[in-house]
């Protein structure tokens, strides 16, 4: 049996969010020994880095003081460097998914979907989404409150030219090769575990905390993992670690999913997988840095646990990570 093949994307960005904290994330995870699970299941592993160029580009400009910071009501803040960031991600994507690859990026902050959703559009043309976040992200410039992109890529994934006209926006349009627009059918995008209260309503299909609370979690993800399967060939997951709750991502609270339920998402998109279903998969802002110091590692654990089990793991049969993350002799 051939083994399956994935592609680590390391995507050290954090342009479009609030500060560099996710910047950390991508190491974070790889040093926790994520490749090594990965091959321990099976897999074909490579790994995937930035161009050095890129990366020196957002050091430097993450060190400006008006890099981020900079108050502006005229455009998205770092727009060319988002660009640039999000225009090799989506080249990288639409590679690897080309050459029978399966891309598992990890950020970074979440306007990198930008990227990822593009390049996988590039690549795969009857396409959904299954968008895991605290937040809907369909801010764009006609609404923004505080005009970074990292509250804008599910907008921008679904949006068609008149969805705003301004300028910047446009440009997050054009990145990718197709220029097909909308990249993902609004009805075709499902997120799950929102729980930030928004007077936006993007359009697409929805499940809030208050959902999942009411109702539990697998009757959620069965509903919509279902409706999407029967709608599109391939389905990209895009997993934001704020719809957990852990400290490690800067937006920490009461309305974000348990590790447990988290683990009920993830053992359905296995199922995806072994379809041959999964077109790709992100893990974002992961940020260490943002960790109580009595929960560290707690959001890097909790990333592996999802992406590994998302993955075909067995995190209870994996005595070796067991061991590496819990204190056997506690109890």
């Amino acid at each position: 049996m051939k083994k399956q093949k994935i592609s680590i994307i390391k995507a050290p960005f954090s342009a479009g969010g609030p500060n560099s904290a996710a910047i950390d994330g991508p190491d974070a995870l790889m040093k926790a020994g994520l490749k090594e699970d990965l091959l321990g299941i099976g897999f074909d592993v490579s790994v995937i880095s930035p161009p050095k160029a890129l990366l020196l580009e957002t050091r430097k400009a993450m060190h400006r003081k008006d890099a981020i910071y900079r108050v502006s009501h005229k455009g998205i803040k770092n727009i060319d460097l988002i660009i640039k960031i999000n225009q090799w991600l989506a080249s990288v994507v639409s590679e690897e998914i080309k050459k029978g690859r399966i891309p598992l990026t990890l950020g970074g902050d979440h306007s990198l979907a930008i990227g990822t959703i593009a390049g996988t559009k590039d690549a795969l043309s009857d396409l959904g989404v299954v968008w895991i976040d605290r937040h809907l992200d369909v801010h764009s410039p006609k609404n923004t409150p505080s005009w970074r992109a990292h509250g804008m890529p599910a907008a921008v994934a679904i949006a068609d030219k008149k969805f705003d006209s301004h300028p910047d926006f446009q440009k997050l349009l054009n990145i990718g090769e197709s220029k097909k627009l909308p990249k993902v059918k609004k009805e075709n995008f499902v997120q799950i575990g929102i729980g930030e209260k928004s007077k936006i309503n993007p359009g697409t299909k929805w499940y809030s905390m208050e959902d999942i609370d009411n109702v539990g979690i697998k009757k959620i993800v069965d509903e919509a993992f279902f409706y999407l399967e029967k709608r599109v060939k391939k389905i990209y997951v895009a997993w934001d670690i704020d719809s957990m709750n852990v400290t490690g991502t800067g937006t920490s609270g009461d309305d974000q999913l348990t590790l447990r339920e988290g683990l009920v998402i993830a053992r359905a998109v296995n199922k995806l997988r072994e379809k041959g279903k999964l077109a790709g998969f992100e893990m974002m802002e992961v940020a260490p840095k943002l960790e109580k110091k009595y929960l560290k590692g707690q959001t890097v654990n909790y990333a592996i646990q999802l992406i590994t089990t998302s993955f075909g793991e067995n995190l209870f049969n994996n005595y070796e990570r067991m061991t590496r993350n819990i204190n056997m002799h506690a109890h």
